[in-house]
């Protein structure tokens, strides 16, 4: 089977489109569109760094490219529909002609697109209908007592087809919470109950009653890579610093590094139009307001910086930095503004004596097409490295900043 991307799916597959070991087509009017997007006055800035970035690399792969040169004649099966010629219709047309020659899947993120080419194509898709993952590190189950008895009966039996450092809640009829425990390879561990301790943040642990937060501390005390999700106010956040900082205090780690994506709607942009240097630019930056407000402000955090116990670090430094030797602490924050290429450079700098934890929402806090879709790095982070014995994963569900910030999260 081939997958025949149209234009508006096409620009979601930046950085993502020759990794899958799929045969894919496109059509030169598709092309044609790309060009007039980069230029157009009338389409997003983000939208037309998309458009030049995907140009880009079909011309440095445009060996692996099949490109299906639009001609009049191809229309035949458009016209006897009687459907409108349109860039649309003939996009769909080189498609119905590849048809001709093999099985062909047509993905498209255009609802009307959608609507008329499942009339021609038996599969038909939308790229992020690929993406959607509901893999939230842990799965929820309710047993009878009979259940309960066998379930215990074989500790060692994966019955629910848990990955590696994948968490089991388990709950009777009534729905409550009887255990919890986490996949270990071989048998189920039990959960420990975490709370960390800093000198900074003084006792950081689970609120009270959050079955996921429990999860997600225990992943943050028992593997080298941990990836918390979830909205605003879920505790990423707290419970991440509160981790690094217990570790640090302790002796544990000899730094925390943060590796900071400044400015959401560029891809590792750099820092020059901030004053000041490097550490005052970052601190000045969406990531230096958030560590300010973390520690009560901004002299705490120029004080860890001077002390070298903490680093700030943009993503357009990070190639050739490396932690070998390094007992760090890596801290991705918002990574949900991280493409796939950002992502596998700074997860690539990771040495064996340090730590990383991964935190974002690319759910709902993508704040660029650039990072959006296939081309989210978080999403990739999290297809690539569940059921590793070195990486947990937890989903935070409950909002505890506020009643407002739970309702906002509706919106």
């Amino acid at each position: 089977m081939i997958n025949f991307y149209d234009t508006s799916s096409l620009l979601l597959k930046v950085d993502s489109l020759f990794e899958e070991n799929v045969p894919f087509a496109i059509s030169s009017i598709t092309l044609d569109e790309l060009e007039n997007i980069k230029t157009s006055s009338n389409k997003d800035q983000e939208v037309k760094y998309a458009a030049r970035k995907l140009l880009h690399i079909l011309d440095e792969n445009i060996e692996k490219v099949n490109i299906v040169i639009y001609t009049e004649k191809m229309l035949a099966p458009i016209l006897e529909r009687d459907l409108s010629v349109t860039n649309d219709s003939k996009i769909l047309a080189c498609a119905l002609d590849l048809k001709a020659q093999d099985e062909v899947c047509f993905y498209t993120n255009d609802l009307a697109l959608k609507t008329i080419a499942r009339i021609f194509f038996d599969n038909v898709a939308s790229v992020n209908e690929d993406l959607e993952d509901d893999y939230t590190g842990f799965i929820d189950i309710t047993l009878d007592n009979d259940e309960m008895g066998e379930f215990y009966s074989n500790f060692t039996e994966n019955r629910f087809n848990l990955l590696y450092n994948q968490y089991l809640i388990v709950r009777e009829e009534s729905g409550e919470i009887v255990d919890r425990l986490c996949w270990a390879g071989d048998h189920y561990r039990h959960l420990d109950y975490q709370t960390f301790n800093s000198k900074w943040f003084g006792d950081v642990k689970p609120m009270k009653g959050d079955i996921y937060q429990a999860c997600a501390a225990d992943s943050l005390a028992n593997n080298k890579i941990t990836m918390l999700k979830g909205p605003a106010g879920s505790g990423k956040t707290y419970l991440a610093l509160g981790f690094l900082l217990n570790r640090l205090d302790k002796g544990k780690l000899d730094k925390i590094i943060v590796f900071c994506n400044t400015v959401a709607t560029k891809n590792s942009a750099k820092l020059g139009f901030y004053p000041g240097t490097r550490d005052e630019k970052l601190l000045d930056s969406q990531i230096g307001n958030l560590l300010s407000s973390k520690f009560g402000g901004k002299i705490e955090v120029e004080r860890m910086i001077q002390e070298e116990k903490l680093v700030l670090l943009p993503m357009s430094d990070i190639r050739g930095y490396d932690t070998t030797g390094m007992r760090a602490g890596i801290y991705i924050s918002e990574a949900q503004n991280l493409d796939i290429s950002l992502m596998k450079l700074a997860l690539q700098r990771i040495g064996e004596d340090s730590i990383c934890i991964i935190d974002g929402d690319c759910k709902t806090q993508v704040d660029s097409i650039e990072f959006a879709g296939a081309n989210n790095g978080m999403r990739r982070a999290s297809r690539v490295f569940r059921g590793s014995d070195v990486y947990g994963e937890v989903t935070l569900k409950n909002i505890h900043r506020s009643k407002i910030a739970q309702i906002a999260e509706n919106m």
